[in-house]
């Protein structure tokens, strides 16, 4: 069996943007193979370098609100694109790029959700709870595809907003 990682992505300081984080931190307690990469950025590049899948979970500002995405993830990494490198802001294909570049060839997958809003201190949107459901769903195929099974203790949407309530009160 392939070594596989569910990765969430984002700080859910700034709204929207921390669901993959916090859907991660739910998840984690009961499936060993999920991370919270939270907004560490290129400091999680540590943790995926053994691993022959790699999918992620993140926000794309591209999708309209709450919408669900699945996609390959080539990755690349060009001089011009390290130059752009914000620490705590690096996109799943630059994560892959820099792997890649190492000599390492995970396949990666991005699921993402098109989020409302991203301002600071502000709780997720409704659209994006709201996607938490389908996000599992897909999810849950994908990793099948690779011998995986999902374990779910308690309802994700509310174990989402839990987090965001976490985070947003300290």
């Amino acid at each position: 069996m392939e070594r596989l990682l569910v990765v969430g992505l984002g700080n859910p300081i700034y709204g929207d943007d921390g669901f993959g984080s916090c859907l991660a931190q739910f998840l984690s307690s009961t499936n060993p193979f999920v991370l919270d990469g939270n907004a560490h950025g290129i400091g999680v590049l540590g943790n995926l370098a053994d691993y022959d899948v790699l999918i992620f979970v993140d926000v794309d500002a591209r999708l309209p609100p709450g919408a669900v995405a699945v996609e390959r993830i080539e990755g690349s990494l060009t001089v011009a694109e390290t130059r752009l490198v914000d620490a705590h802001r690096t996109p799943p294909s630059l994560l892959v790029g820099y792997l890649r570049a190492m000599g390492r060839n995970p396949k990666a997958y991005l699921i993402a959700v098109g989020p409302k809003r991203v301002e600071p201190l502000s709780p997720p949107s409704e659209e994006v709870l709201n996607a938490s459901h389908i996000v599992l769903s897909e999810l849950r195929a994908k990793l099948a595809e690779f011998g995986y099974e999902l374990k779910i203790d308690g309802d994700v949407k509310k174990g989402v907003e839990e987090c965001f309530r976490r985070v947003l009160r300290a």
